[in-house]
């Protein structure tokens, strides 16, 4: 893994035929530094702020396996940090279309991560869900797509009558808005019945896929009908989408790899199978991540399963763990197998193995069920939460005192920005709501101007709302100068420039609510 630093650092695989000398490797690595940040020859970046700042630049390079380099770039934070989807195109945007570069490994440093969610449930969240804990959860596929509503309904109430822990759909099963709501609802009902006749929870998990402007009514039917979460192809329907709907709509994602093999299995370009299915998949809000397990009927090898279970669990900034869920190349002899190489903590999707061990489906569930009872004696299962409040990030304190003098009980009044930004002067903020946990799309913020003081003098992409507090103030908005005194409200656009100052000799305060995830600010 690459060490810790405050930028963005990536691996490349700079394959042997696309550099075969050490020459060669340092100028592609500058191209790939150039194409992904300002895409001009180097020759053509003259303005020494956009080289020093936007920039990619080459950390090293270091000899690889097979003749291939390993080369490390280094990106702002600024660039990656607005979302997910302008973070993969820094990643890997240009410069998947070269010929043997691959992405192998990243680093992505606090600042950044502190802009992403990541799961809004993770493996601990799911547990208190199925009130399953110390051992694998065992989860399997409704299919074969043709088969009718209530052929899949029997299947997905026999399943958890056997002690299953998920059943999704297959991601096959694609259905209009009408269709779906008609089978999603049928097997929802079963599932149901049987969970309150056993005092279990098994989750069942319908597939969502639809283009944009539709996939929000899907994923809202689930809401509405009380379903944990959903089934998702996030590489078809879109990582950031997937991951935005789910976080808004609370709402367990399960990302399938459907499309994932086109940038994994190439072995001299593509991304590595680790970071794709674990480190982005996370970033994506996934809380369960399926992939082919080593064995089946794909070529992943036990080395990459290990890496993708690894990434999805590993340290990430204040992102939850998330469940590895290997699916295939599993049957009931090698279960034991399986419980040495993932642990308690995964999600074992068992289809054919679990389908053909008996035509009874319940009975072959049970015969599973049990041997992973039996492997992990410690297990206890209680009674399930139906909240649907992430688990992984509590919020212990969500009331907080006024103590006089706009100072609040464990709110602690911070620089405005760099002690060494001489765009300000005499700025405190307090960080209110937003930045400690709390689910929100928007965050709540007090700045206090000195006598004398003034904030920057900036534009971005997000809005403002401006609320005066105490004191008066002075609100530039362009060229428009506008008093901004003790309940005056003010809207910002995007894009407008704007600076608050204080004139008077009193305090100036105000507070401001802004997007949770937003741009950073341009100086002016």
């Amino acid at each position: 893994m690459i060490e810790r630093e405050s930028r963005i650092l990536v691996q490349y695989q700079l394959d042997g035929t696309a550099a075969p000398s050490a020459d060669d490797a340092r100028e592609l690595a500058r191209i790939i530094a150039l194409e992904q940040t300002v895409e001009l020859p180097d020759r053509l970046v003259t303005d020494a702020r956009i080289r020093e700042d936007i920039v990619g630049r080459v950390e090293r390079l270091t000899p690889g396996q097979d003749g291939t380099t390993l080369a490390t770039i280094s990106f702002s934070t600024d660039l990656g940090q607005l979302h997910l989807s302008a973070l993969i195109n820094l990643l890997y945007g240009n410069v998947s279309i070269f010929e043997g570069v691959r992405l192998t490994d990243l680093h992505l440093p606090p600042a950044l991560l502190d802009r992403f969610r990541g799961p809004t449930y993770g493996i601990h969240g799911i547990r208190a869900l199925t009130g399953v804990y110390g051992r694998p959860l065992l989860a399997t596929a409704l299919k074969p797509n043709g088969a009718s509503a209530q052929t899949l309904a029997t299947m997905a109430a026999d399943f958890a009558r056997g002690g299953g822990d998920i059943v999704k759909d297959d991601q096959n099963l694609i259905d209009d808005l009408e269709t779906f709501k008609r089978r999603v609802s049928l097997i929802a009902e079963r599932v149901e019945a049987v969970n309150q006749s056993t005092g279990r929870r098994c989750l069942y998990l319908p597939h969502v896929a639809a283009g944009a402007a539709g996939i929000r009514h899907f994923m809202e039917f689930v809401r509405d009908l009380g379903l944990p979460g959903v089934l998702v192809c996030p590489l078809i329907a879109g990582l950031d989408t997937c991951r935005e709907l789910c976080a808004e709509l609370d709402l367990v994602q399960m990302a399938h790899p459907s499309l994932t093999g086109t940038f994994t299995n190439p072995k001299t370009s593509g991304i590595d199978h680790g970071v794709l299915l674990g480190t982005l998949f996370r970033l994506g809000g996934a809380d369960i991540s399926i992939f082919p397990n080593a064995g089946g009927r794909f070529t992943f090898s036990h080395q990459t399963c290990a890496a993708i279970a690894q990434r999805l669990q590993e340290p990430l900034g204040d992102l939850a763990p998330v469940f590895p869920s290997p699916g295939g190349g599993m049957h009931f002899d090698n279960l034991p197998q399986m419980f040495d190489a993932y642990g308690e903590d995964a999600v074992l999707l068992v289809g054919g193995g679990l389908l053909g061990l008996d035509p009874d489906l319940t009975t072959g569930t049970r015969a599973f069920a049990e041997r992973i009872a039996d492997y992990f004696p410690d297990h206890r299962q209680t009674p399930p939460t139906n909240t649907r409040r992430p688990l992984h990030q509590p919020v212990e304190q969500r009331h907080h005192e006024f103590l006089g003098d706009y100072a609040w009980h464990e709110r602690p009044s911070s620089e405005y920005k760099s002690a060494s930004d001489s765009s300000f002067k005499d700025v405190r903020r307090v960080e209110l709501v937003g930045r400690y946990g709390e689910r929100t799309h928007s965050d709540l913020r007090y700045f206090e101007v000195a006598p004398g003081g003034y904030s920057s003098r900036e534009f971005h992409q997000h809005t403002h709302i401006v609320i005066g507090a105490r004191g008066e103030g002075v609100l530039v908005r362009g060229n428009d100068r506008r008093p901004l005194r003790e309940h005056d409200i003010a809207y910002i656009e995007p894009l407008e420039v704007h600076q608050l100052l204080n004139e008077t000799d009193e305090p100036f305060g105000f507070y401001c609510i802004v997007d949770h995830e937003r741009d950073r600010p341009e100086r002016v």
